[in-house]
């Protein structure tokens, strides 16, 4: 499963944020479950997109429930310029089992 996150920051937050998101990053790819996790940062903006790759949806729903998550949410919220945008999409097992692959290399 993929997870593409997107977030917007205020600019008075931007160090903070960037201190919350490497603390969730480490946390998140540590996670057994976990494929891959990566951020990117558009330029000339104040806005994050993160995309994670998941072993299936009950991995991710289950990772969300976990303090690294929960701490992670609760943090940002006051950071955000907007409501942060979630967007999911399912993709094939084959897909997913090259990815991991991949990542492993």
């Amino acid at each position: 499963m993929l997870v593409q996150r997107q977030m917007s920051v205020t600019d008075e937050n931007m160090d903070n944020f960037q201190k919350v998101l490497k603390s969730y990053l480490d946390a998140t790819s540590a996670h057994s479950d976990n494929l891959h996790v990566s951020v990117q940062k558009l330029p000339g903006k104040s806005c994050y997109i993160m995309y994670e790759f998941w072993q299936d949806r009950i991995s991710w729903m289950s990772y969300l429930q976990s303090n690294s998550s929960k701490d992670f949410q609760r943090c940002v919220i006051d950071m955000l310029e907007d409501a942060e945008v979630v967007s999911t999409m399912l993709l094939p097992g084959l897909f997913m089992q090259s990815l991991s692959s991949y990542i492993c290399m």
